[in-house]
């Protein structure tokens, strides 16, 4: 990529490049001193001073700081979706995760951060992404990527659909079954399971994600399936 051109530009180029990212025992102190969290099955909605919107899915904590060079969120865990705002000292949009660091290119889009690498969608804008060992990519509108410390993976094209748990929803557009429990138990407290006998069903349709029980007795409407649940914390979903 091209750095961008004039004084202003190089300085955003360069601060963006060269901040360093926070080193693992600051990713820990910082999670646990986070500025915002989201609890299990908790959703929330946050404006930015920007003018920008940033959502924290279940279970996710972030710090928010800006500062005379940088607009910085930093993923501790879980997954966020981000609007960017109009700022008018140009300052970078950046968000910092263990893997790596991206930057918002005028644009709409969402980062999950997992054990093992990242998940970025883009769905307005573009994003730049640089890897903690210096990998680096633009990932367009429309498209989404996965990437880890040494690498970036383009993953396709970005399903819309994706955002609608920043609206407490999680639509299923012919999505297997057990990718859809998998998805409602990050909104619910203790064991959501799936048989493999039924986890390769298809799901349609449109389920709450702030109650996943609801969305359960949905699924047993829709598919031949029936959830089982021994115990109050523990719920299998097999063959009806």
């Amino acid at each position: 990529m091209a750095a961008p051109g004039g004084g202003a530009g190089l300085a955003a180029w360069l601060t963006w490049r060269h901040t360093p990212l926070p080193d693992a025992t600051g990713r820990l102190i910082a999670g646990l001193t986070a500025g915002q969290h989201t609890t299990t099955g908790e959703i929330r909605d946050l404006g930015l001073a920007d003018g920008g919107r940033l959502w924290l899915n279940s279970a996710t904590t972030v710090d928010v700081a800006y500062d005379n060079a940088l607009r910085r969120v930093t993923l501790h865990d879980g997954e966020i979706l981000i609007q960017t705002g109009a700022d008018p000292r140009r300052r970078p949009f950046v968000v910092d995760t263990r893997h790596g660091r991206l930057r918002a290119l005028g644009t709409r889009f969402t980062v999950r951060q997992h054990r093992d690498h990242g998940f970025l969608a883009v769905y307005q804008g573009s994003v730049a992404i640089r890897t903690r060992d210096g990998d680096e990519a633009v990932i367009e509108a429309g498209r989404q990527a996965t990437f880890q410390a040494a690498s970036v993976t383009p993953a396709g094209a970005a399903d819309p659909a994706r955002q609608a748990w920043s609206q407490g929803l999680i639509v299923a557009n012919d999505l297997p079954l057990g990718e859809l429990v998998e998805e409602l138990a990050r909104y619910r407290h203790g064991h959501l399971g799936v048989d493999p006998a039924v986890a390769h069903l298809r799901a349609l349709g449109t389920y709450p994600a702030g109650r996943p029980d609801l969305a359960l007795a949905m699924l047993e409407n829709a598919l031949p399936v029936r959830a089982r649940q021994p115990l109050p914390w523990w719920v299998t979903i097999g063959p009806a």
